[in-house]
């Protein structure tokens, strides 16, 4: 196997437009030109040269979120650089986003917070390679 990295994430969500609005208009991903979209259904988000697909949940009575504990699917995260760091976790607060953890670790810094729909996401910034010489 030659595997190049992540292709796509794809999540059903219970309310496409709100999580359109929350992946775009907040997070500012755009939508993408490689990938056909089906408005109503579902979007595809370019990421870097990855994408994420938003897709309208069927069953929106059931939940199978990114959760902290069980089987199943814990996070994603999004990389962002080290001096757009603090600007990040600012603008998710006034956006009303729950944070649900965030530190400036040694070797990378992490803010964990909440989507429209519960799934746990993370930006992550590595400032050494930011060229940041001391971090933490």
């Amino acid at each position: 196997m030659n595997i190049r990295g992540i292709d796509h994430v794809a999540l059903n969500v219970r309310d496409l437009n709100k999580s359109m609005e929350f992946y775009t208009g907040l997070l500012g991903l755009k939508i993408s030109e490689r990938e056909f979209q089906k408005p109503g259904i579902e979007f595809f988000l370019d990421c870097g040269t990855s994408l994420i697909g938003v897709i309208q949940a069927k069953e929106t009575d059931r939940e199978h979120l990114f959760a902290n504990e069980g089987v199943g699917a814990n996070h994603f995260s999004f990389r962002i650089p080290a001096a757009e760091f603090d600007a990040t976790l600012e603008k998710l607060k006034a956006a009303g986003v729950t944070i649900l953890f965030s530190k400036k670790r040694e070797r990378s810094w992490s803010v964990y917070f909440c989507d429209p729909d519960g799934n746990k996401l993370e930006m992550t910034a590595w400032p050494a390679e930011d060229g940041y010489p001391h971090c933490g």
